[in-house]
């Protein structure tokens, strides 16, 4: 007589049974450690759908988890199925009772019996039969939904006993836990990203902003917001284009990241680019409709204006508006990523395009209050303060500053003999041969009537004389328009001082220039002179 081992079945099929709840549970236990561990969805689906197609016996296996960015349900991994077909699967949760029953937490069968849908107006609707399912598995965290794992026919085609889909489904939960984990995290890191990028956003306008309260200089300013629209939004190019009231047509004005030579000399005005009617490709039909616009691939956009020396593959194109009136444009293009613009980047985008608008706006209204109209030189009381400054700065790093005064020979008779119109010319003309001639540095203005005067920092008397000298030959040279066509000639005489040496204040140093100026005309005129302490007053 055989005798019984306690604790040992001798049925072979309660053996087995028993073997199989064992390495369920060991398959239970291993792949909770597993997935909980895992924080890349990629991998924890993969890892779970291989899990389940190895312990079910299904033909097919596909894992839909829950997108936090599209709010949908998208595909991430199958086993079995066409690939192609299944990556496109995507659906957003509606009502009905087909999402009842999925929100209910348990397994389902999608197709009865005969292998017809259940609920089949919504699977053929959102094309979920590429899946080729035949049971629903819900992947629930706290009655939340975060994906749907999805069993084909058994490869034995037998139906899923009940203790298959009890199995699956602890599968399932083991699963919902470790990618609901993961979403979160996905959540952190698209948090900490986005908080990161908000960061330097306002950090660039912080920049900009601070730019245009203590920079003077427009074109510096205007070159600091490109660069820093450029670097927050990673491309490589960028522009700026006003338009000219006189001729409607779009003018560059500063340009970065093309040819380094070439890019100095436009934003140094000594090289044209090509000018833009309103209408006329992106910026100009940015500028006539005051609407910004993107163009992702410039080859295949008809808006865009081909140019092979623009080399511009994608390109954000935004007005430049101030007082409800579009003033230009600024172009950002080519993502150095070689990625889209995104919505942010317009955004930002925009932003600074604003601020370009009033800089811009601001230069103009502050040219308004100095400038003089006819001659579009600084008037006399911004020539006094700039003296004023230059003579302070000059006093504490120890360097000269000169003056010069000018005054057209002769003037009155000009006027009385020609009249003033083409009195008002002349000066418009000689103001223009007196900002050609003089240095960027250099201050040129209308200091009254007819007379002009430059400031001249960091500029000895004998520089100063060399100056002036420089001008008086150019207008002497020049052949002025008559208004009935004929060719004017015109002299100037020029008095020189410099500052330590000839006087310490504005006042002073006015006064030793016109003292200069005055031995000119008693001298003949069409002369420069400097400050000599021979000299007498008027």
């Amino acid at each position: 007589m055989t005798k019984k081992v306690p604790g040992k079945s001798s049925n072979p099929s309660e053996t087995r049974e028993l073997e199989k709840k064992v390495f369920d549970f060991f398959t239970l236990s291993q792949l909770g450690k597993s997935l909980i561990s895992i924080q890349d969805m990629d991998n924890l689906a993969r890892i779970f759908a291989s899990s389940v197609y190895e312990t079910s016996d299904a033909k097919t296996v596909a894992l839909l988890i829950y997108d936090i960015e599209e709010k949908a349900f998208t595909y991430h991994y199958s086993i079995g199925l066409d690939v192609e077909k299944a990556k496109n699967v995507r659906f957003v949760e509606e009502e009905g009772l087909f999402w009842r029953v999925l929100n209910g937490g348990e397994p389902f069968p999608i197709k009865d019996s005969a292998g017809n849908y259940h609920f089949e107006k919504v699977i053929r609707k959102l094309g979920l039969d590429v899946l080729d399912s035949q049971i629903w598995v819900p992947l629930m965290v706290k009655n939340v939904l975060r994906g749907v794992l999805t069993l084909g026919e058994k490869k034995d085609g037998t139906p899923y006993d009940d203790r298959e889909l009890v199995f699956t489904s602890l599968l399932a939960t083991q699963a919902a836990v470790a990618i609901d984990s993961a979403i979160l995290d996905q959540q952190k890191s698209r948090a900490t990203v986005a908080l990161g990028r908000k960061m330097e956003n306002l950090s660039v306008l912080y920049d900009v902003s601070k730019a245009m309260n203590f920079m003077n200089d427009l074109k510096k300013t205007l070159l600091l917001i490109l660069d820093k629209s450029r670097s927050a939004v990673n491309a490589q190019k960028g522009s700026i284009m006003l338009l000219n009231k006189e001729t409607q047509l779009l003018e560059v004005k500063v340009v970065r990241g093309i040819d380094p030579l070439a890019e100095k000399k436009i934003n140094d005005g000594e090289m044209e680019c090509t000018k833009i009617r309103l209408g006329e490709g992106v910026a100009g039909k940015v500028a006539e409709t005051v609407q910004y616009m993107v163009v992702e691939d410039t080859r295949k956009d008809d808006r865009f204006k081909k140019s092979d020396a623009s080399n511009v593959q994608n390109i954000v194109c935004l007005p430049l508006v101030a007082d409800n009136e579009c003033i230009g444009v600024m172009n950002i293009s080519n993502k150095v990523s070689g990625e889209k613009f995104t919505d942010e980047d317009v955004s930002l985008l925009l932003t600074l395009a604003g601020q370009v608008a009033v800089t811009i706006n601001n230069a103009n209204l502050y040219h308004l209050a100095i400038t003089d109209g006819l001659t579009q030189l600084f008037i006399n009381r911004y020539f006094r303060q700039k003296l004023h400054d230059e003579i302070l700065r000059c006093k504490r790093y120890k360097h000269p500053v000169s003056l010069i005064l000018t005054d057209i020979d002769h003037f009155k008779k000009f006027n009385d003999t020609y009249g003033h119109q083409q009195g008002d010319a002349v000066l418009a003309t000689t103001a223009k041969i007196y900002k050609k001639i003089v240095r960027d540095t250099d201050i040129p203005c209308r200091y009254g009537g007819e007379e002009f005067a430059v400031i001249l920092p960091e500029t000895d008397a004998k520089g100063a004389a060399l100056a002036a000298e420089r001008l008086r030959k150019e207008v002497e040279a020049f052949d002025y328009p008559g208004l009935k066509g004929e060719k004017l000639k015109v002299t100037i005489s020029l008095g020189v001082a410099s500052f330590p040496d000839h006087g310490d204040d504005v006042e002073g140093l006015i006064e030793k220039a016109d003292i200069a100026l005055y031995a000119c005309k008693e001298g003949g005129r069409n002369c420069a002179r400097v400050y000599d302490p021979v000299m007498k007053k008027q």
